[in-house]
């Protein structure tokens, strides 16, 4: 299995073609049998070592389909089997709107963000899934937006041709949001491995220089509660025991883990392998270096809150007492005094409660959002 280049990027896995073609078919075996026990199955190709690159990025879509009730029973659970139920009912309506998803560009890391998140799904089953689940959300935007329409313009003709407008946009937004879970959800899961690996790296470290082998400090941290990254442990030991070799296990692991710090520590751990070094001291290296990273990250994300902090204190002081002085000034008696000038500022009393009832809390909703995407997840 190769190496990834430095500047790779991340989000799609890469995989050498210089590998050993016993060893490919030996994987390649092992994957077929561990996609088929999750209910994926995936077409025969000529090539061994392009079989292996579609089973790990997913490249080719899975085949299977979610045609009849018998299907809608293998799925994990109630939720995805009641959605599943309402495509395999309206299938000649939802079918073709599945083929125009399955094109669109979200889709086509789908397989490998389904394996990296760990969700048992196939790309046309999440498809499906992810069709009917828009279509609901349509409907629910189709109900809503009819009524109030309809309330607000007393033409029911026209609130009709609006609210199909709003189903469609629904439907699409609904679809998107579906497809867009797999990534959100193997993100997430790098950022937890990423939370705890450091400490991870330590005890393994200890593991080492304690004479303990690589394979029974891989089976240490799995045991251990470091949650997601115990659980990837996890999935890695069980290829080990169908046969692949513990590097090749390994690789997988890069591959199939969204975390950057991570996939570096891997690739440490390989050459040092390789090369024959100190394994425990390579470790502690490598923990480090992690331990620099989350720091870098910490002084990175307070100098941009220092930045935040004047924003905060304009929109969230300065500017709501200036509306308020701006308003009294204009609803008061003065106005009348100052001309047009002061008639002039819309800042009548319906104006100051959109203000302060609706567009004052977007405004700090925004920003709240923006601290919690950018704060470092290292705590």
């Amino acid at each position: 299995m190769g190496r990834k280049k430095e500047n790779a990027d991340y989000s799609k896995p890469i995989i050498s073609q210089t590998v050993d073609e016993q060893e490919v078919n030996k994987i390649v075996e092992t994957m077929k049998k561990k996609y088929k026990d999750d209910g994926v199955y995936v077409e025969e190709v000529n090539s061994s070592l392009k079989e292996l690159r579609n089973l790990i990025s997913d490249n080719e879509i899975s085949k299977i389909e979610i045609e009849n009730k018998s299907d809608v029973e293998l799925l994990p659970n109630s939720t995805a089997k009641s959605t599943a139920s309402i495509y395999v009912t309206l299938k000649s309506i939802l079918k073709p709107v599945k083929s125009f998803f399955s094109n669109l560009s979200i889709s086509q890391e789908l397989g490998y963000q389904l394996y990296s998140a760990n969700m048992f799904y196939s790309t046309n089953q999440y498809l499906a899934l992810a069709t009917a689940g828009g279509f609901i959300f349509g409907l629910f935007f189709l109900f809503l937006s009819l009524i109030l329409i309809f309330l607000l313009i007393k033409n029911f003709s026209l609130a009709i041709l609006l609210s199909l407008v709003l189903f469609f946009f629904g439907w699409f937004l609904g679809s998107y949001i579906i497809l867009l879970q797999p990534k959100s959800k193997a993100k997430a899961r790098g950022e937890q491995c990423t939370l705890e690996l450091l400490f991870a790296l330590r005890h393994m470290a200890t593991e080492l220089k304690a004479g303990v082998g690589l394979y029974k400090a891989i089976q240490s941290i799995a045991a251990n509660d470091y949650g997601v990254l115990s659980e990837e442990f996890s999935r890695t030991i069980s290829e080990v025991e169908d046969g692949v070799d513990t590097k090749v296990a390994l690789s997988h692991m890069a591959l199939r883990v969204q975390s950057k710090p991570l996939k570096n520590a891997i690739n440490h751990i390989l050459r040092s392998i390789r090369i024959g070094g100190n394994l425990s001291k390579a470790m502690n290296d490598i923990a480090e270096d992690v331990s620099e990273e989350i720091k870098t990250k910490i002084i990175v994300f307070a100098q941009n809150m220092n930045t935040f902090s004047v924003i905060f204190i304009f929109i969230g002081i300065v500017m709501p007492v200036g509306m308020m002085v701006l308003g009294s000034i204009r609803n008061s008696s003065l106005s009348k005094v100052g001309g047009g000038l002061l008639n002039s500022i819309p800042l009548t009393p319906p104006i100051l409660l959109i203000l302060f009832l609706v567009v004052m809390p977007l405004m700090f909703g925004v920003m709240i959002y923006f601290i919690n995407v950018k704060q470092p997840r290292v705590w």
